[in-house]
């Protein structure tokens, strides 16, 4: 076990082992991926709730964004020769259930739905950009080239922006729903 840090220590002092942090990378990365997987499988079911057809499309487009993610972050696997493991992702898990039990409560409408829903997916998409800025810092940090997480992390924020643009119409424009 690796001791913890002299709590006096301000946070510049504390020093990282190369393998320390390699190791925090690589499951954060396992992290994210299996995110991933359990993401694509939330956004098929969440998308059979949403009622407006371009809230369906940009979900499909999230799932096909996470797919890709998935395939370039095997190629990130394979570059720094380490195999994906899978690991436990219950906090996405429960945010997620939590979307859905929110989403399919009885009393709501469909643009009620429609805006839970958007609004989780925003949830969703800022913990993404936050995992890859993470990762991005970390692969800096490790000498590894961070360019290689610049299309999962420009994805993640273009996904993101694009829930914000969705909720910021459905709640100025009363006729949506």
């Amino acid at each position: 076990m690796t001791p913890s840090p002299d709590k006096n220590l301000s946070p510049q002092e504390v020093k990282f082992e190369d393998a320390h942090l390699k190791k925090i990378f690589l499951e954060h990365l396992n992290s994210i991926y299996c995110g991933k997987e359990h993401l694509i499988h939330f956004f098929e079911e969440i998308k059979t709730l949403a009622t407006l057809h371009y809230l369906k499309d940009a979900i499909q487009e999230c799932s096909n964004d996470a797919r890709n993610q998935i395939e370039h972050m095997d190629g990130i696997f394979k570059a720094i020769g380490e195999d994906q493991s899978k690991i436990s992702v219950l906090g996405m898990k429960a945010m997620t259930l939590e979307a859905y039990i929110t989403a399919i409560r009885s009393g709501k409408t469909p643009m009620e739905r429609d805006v839970f829903i958007v609004f989780y997916l925003q949830l969703v998409e800022g913990i993404e950009v936050t995992y890859f800025k993470v990762l991005k810092n970390l692969a800096k940090a490790i000498g590894y080239s961070n360019t290689f997480l610049d299309k999962p992390f420009n994805q993640a924020v273009e996904d993101k922006l694009m829930f914000e643009s969705i909720y910021k119409e459905y709640i100025s424009d009363p006729s949506v729903g």
